[in-house]
């Protein structure tokens, strides 16, 4: 089909396979995971109180994100196993943070474009994929903020 025939919808819609959708999910459950253990390393590696208990506060929520995913995939049929990786380093506690930060980034873009897959066919998904990437947006927040805090060229 032609672009003028996509474009007016004449084309017959193509419908997403559901049995697609746990292999995403458990390439998503592994990223979050790796994600977790890695804010979770970097702040027992925080020089700071404050930045360690802000980074712990976001590890838990990084782990009830894990929680909300290893869920759904249960209830389709799947099984979580984990992953042995080392987390990113860096020079410093900012690097660490903007480390976390670019990979929690990553996987926001990731849920959103999921969910604009998943739309039209498989709505509970998209539903899904949209509650994950709010999730995420606050994370976001949270790590922008510390990133932020935790710059050695922010100037007081």
């Amino acid at each position: 089909m032609g672009f003028w025939e996509r474009l007016v919808g004449s084309e017959q819609p193509q419908h997403k396979d559901q049995s697609l959708l746990l292999p995403e999910l458990l390439d998503n459950y592994k990223a979050e995971i790796e994600l977790a253990k890695q804010i979770q390393t970097h702040a027992e590696l925080s020089p700071h109180q404050a930045g360690a208990d802000r980074l712990h506060a976001a590890a838990q929520e990084q782990n009830r994100i894990v929680t909300f995913l290893q869920d759904k995939i249960v209830e389709l049929g799947g099984e979580c196993q984990e992953s042995d990786t080392t987390p990113k380093e860096g020079q410093n506690h900012w690097a660490r943070v903007v480390h976390d930060l670019e990979d929690n980034q990553a996987l926001t873009r990731k849920y959103n474009e999921q969910a604009i897959y998943w739309d039209p066919d498989v709505p509970d998904a998209a539903v899904f994929f949209l509650t994950l990437e709010g999730d995420k947006q606050r994370l976001n927040a949270v790590l922008r903020d510390l990133a932020v805090r935790a710059d050695p060229h922010a100037i007081d």
